[in-house]
């Protein structure tokens, strides 16, 4: 068998080898044991570890750093006080419990670990940094129904209290609660728009001011597939007493609820408002007023004058745009109503008349013998138009609603005296008074 003969570099492998072993004996020929260097093991340098803290606290919303604090450690004991800024230092890795303490604040303790830098590394710095919150008395760790400073929510049927983190400066027992269901008629002036409140929400404890805005989310479970645009906040003081004031804070319908923005607790209405209005006034005469004739010798005051007049009112709902409401049209209608009978301040459950009435003199009237008052009255009937609006919950689309109101107004009476002659023989006596010769004067409006 022929064997092929490994090379390198041009020399053969055997002879490589020879030259390789002839080396080695040489080398090992020159050295003796006490020659042989020895390696030193190095000193092994311990780590350090420490903790590094500064201490904080919340001040009306806002951070800041806190000095007088004494920072006691479960294996160190007290390792510092006074300074806002400290430094632990500890033996080990482990998990290390840090208790704060300061007059005026509550007592708080923390965790830190300290964790292990590996068997591999010495002699280094291991440092952990932290930074370590006090909080005034009565501010921490709030109790059963109790919102923090650290914020919560609060949660009462349909209604939903957002409270963010510093609104609040101490632990405060919220209270809340929601009328959702109010169909009441709102008191307006002459250039306010006719409403009507639908939500009512009462928070306590009333007169409560907070650092940041809490946001207040209500369901109106009465309205399934529509909601109430061009609403209103309005808000007063002490609840169940006093005047209300609008606030310019929107509602915004979103997530199927009326949302709103609170910088304090008090009483607060969601109000529902008409879109515009328009009036138009009609005077019309009213139904003869029979004279009233003295027949007894000597004069005689006349303190009233039986008259008949129009009362009351009605509404019309206009247009097909109320039939498409659905389920949700008698709500609406109620709203709408009541919104109406506050702007005009009348019963609007029907216009009816004439019906008999009494006309009461400010100051008597004096009546001679034979002479007869004449009287003759006007009253205004009122024509108003009202817009409302609502959404379709799904589509978005907004739905125009007309309403419009017949109202029975004031009444004008004017009077004259007109002499009848001896025994009622004056040709004129009798007659009805319908303004002609000899004037009159207005007895009231």
């Amino acid at each position: 068998m022929m064997r092929k003969e490994v090379k390198h570099l041009g020399i053969s492998a055997k002879a490589i080898l020879m030259v390789m072993v002839v080396f080695g004996t040489l080398f090992s020929s020159c050295y003796t044991k006490d020659d042989i260097p020895v390696v030193q093991k190095p000193e092994v340098v311990p780590n350090k570890y420490v903790i590094e803290g500064t201490i904080v606290t919340n001040n009306n919303g806002q951070q800041e750093t806190l000095k007088g604090v004494t920072v006691t450690s479960d294996k160190n004991g007290v390792v510092t006080s006074g300074d806002a800024n400290f430094i632990v230092t500890v033996p080990s890795p482990d998990i290390y419990t840090l208790t704060l303490t300061k007059d005026g604040y509550d007592n708080i303790t923390y965790k830190v670990v300290v964790p292990s830098p590996g068997d591999q590394i010495t002699g280094q710095l291991i440092s952990v940094n932290v930074q370590l919150t006090m909080y005034l008395k009565n501010t921490s760790n709030p109790g059963e129904g109790q919102v923090g400073t650290s914020g919560g929510t609060v949660t009462q049927g349909n209604a939903t209290l957002e409270i963010p983190a510093g609104a609040l400066a101490a632990n405060t027992n919220i209270t809340m609660n929601i009328n959702s269901d109010v169909q009441q008629a709102i008191e307006v002036n002459g250039t306010q728009e006719a409403a009507a409140q639908f939500l009512l929400g009462e928070f306590g404890p009333s007169g409560t001011i907070f650092s940041s805005p809490v946001a207040w989310s209500v369901a109106y479970p009465s309205l399934a597939n529509y909601y109430l645009a061009n609403t209103q906040l309005q808000y007063r003081a002490n609840n169940g007493a006093g005047d209300w004031t609008i606030l310019e804070t929107g509602v915004i319908f979103e997530n199927g609820k009326y949302n709103v923005n609170l910088t304090h607790f008090s009483q607060y209405r969601m109000v529902y408002r008409a879109s515009s209005m328009n009036s138009n006034d009609v005077v019309e005469n009213l139904p003869a007023i029979a004279p009233i004739t003295n027949e007894t010798a000597g004069t005689v005051q006349i303190t009233e004058i039986p008259y008949e007049k129009y009362e009351g009112g009605e509404l019309e709902f206009a247009g097909t745009e109320w039939t498409t409401l659905g389920a949700d049209l008698d709500q609406i209608k109620n709203l709408v109503t009541e919104a109406v009978k506050a702007k005009v301040q009348v019963d609007l459950s029907g216009f009816n008349g004439p019906v008999a009435a009494v006309f009461q003199l400010r100051d008597p009237i004096s009546l001679l013998y034979d002479y007869h008052l004449l009287s003759k009255g006007t009253q205004d009937i009122n024509y108003y138009t009202f817009t409302f609006k609502v959404y379709d919950k799904n589509t978005k689309t907004e739905v125009t609603l007309t309403v419009n109101a017949k109202v029975a107004g004031k009444v004008s009476i004017s009077v004259q005296n007109e002499f009848c002659g001896a025994h009622h023989t004056h040709g004129h006596c009798g007659h009805i008074y319908n303004g002609g010769a000899g004037g009159g004067m207005v007895i009231g409006d």
